[in-house]
């Protein structure tokens, strides 16, 4: 009797104590769900953009004014220097207006001369003017020759010619000049650019003699 008491006692505690176990387990299931449904999806770090705020001074390096080729030739066109000037060239200006004086010399010293000469001649050559005053001192100093006073127009009208045709040729120059300067305006030569000059040696060989000679060695 007291033995059927005693295990009658035990199965009543053995299923007390698995129906609180169980009972725990649905407390802390019921428990976590929520904790688990507020925590937050960490994002990414790889997928998020960077934003890298450059300091002012670095920023500045990496924003470069535009430098217009086309302005510098059109400002070159329109008055010879212009286009130096705008390109910062101005030890240039010198030769740019030194080389238009020199031919603005020629020009006025070659077309002087073609007028006395032209005007020498036609009055030479015209008929009824043996007796009247020389229209210029050419007319006497060359004894009223007609072929000295035409050779003499001929030369000087030829380097008139000459000075219109060089003067065009250094307008056209001096433009050019400011547009390669423009194009190379941002250029960046850097201090390690050197230029070397070797000897050079080739070897002889089956199919080929030796060769002495030089090498021109540049270095970036």
């Amino acid at each position: 009797m007291t033995r059927s008491f005693l295990y009658c006692f035990h199965k009543t505690l053995q299923a007390l104590f698995i129906n609180k176990a169980l009972l725990l387990i649905v407390i802390g299931l019921v428990l976590i769900q929520p904790t688990f449904g507020q925590v937050k999806k960490v994002p990414d770090s790889l997928k998020m953009p960077v934003k890298i705020n450059l300091p002012k001074n670095i920023a500045d390096t990496t924003l470069i004014k535009k430098h217009s080729p086309r302005k510098a030739t059109y400002l070159s066109l329109i008055f010879p220097g212009l286009g130096q000037i705008y390109n910062h060239k101005y030890w240039k200006l010198p030769i740019v207006y030194g080389g238009f004086g020199t031919l603005a010399y020629f020009f006025q010293s070659n077309h002087s001369e073609y007028i006395k000469f032209r005007n020498a001649y036609n009055f030479v050559t015209t008929p009824g003017t043996e007796n009247l005053p020389p229209v210029n001192d050419y007319v006497t100093r060359y004894s009223r020759n007609a072929t000295l006073l035409l050779s003499g127009r001929d030369y000087y009208r030829r380097n008139l010619e000459l000075t219109y045709i060089i003067s065009g040729a250094l307008y056209i120059l001096v433009a050019i000049d400011a547009q390669v300067d423009a194009q190379f305006f941002n250029f960046d030569i850097s201090d390690q650019l050197t230029f070397n000059v070797k000897p050079f040696v080739q070897q002889p060989s089956k199919f080929t003699p030796g060769v002495a000679g030089v090498s021109l060695c540049f270095s970036f």
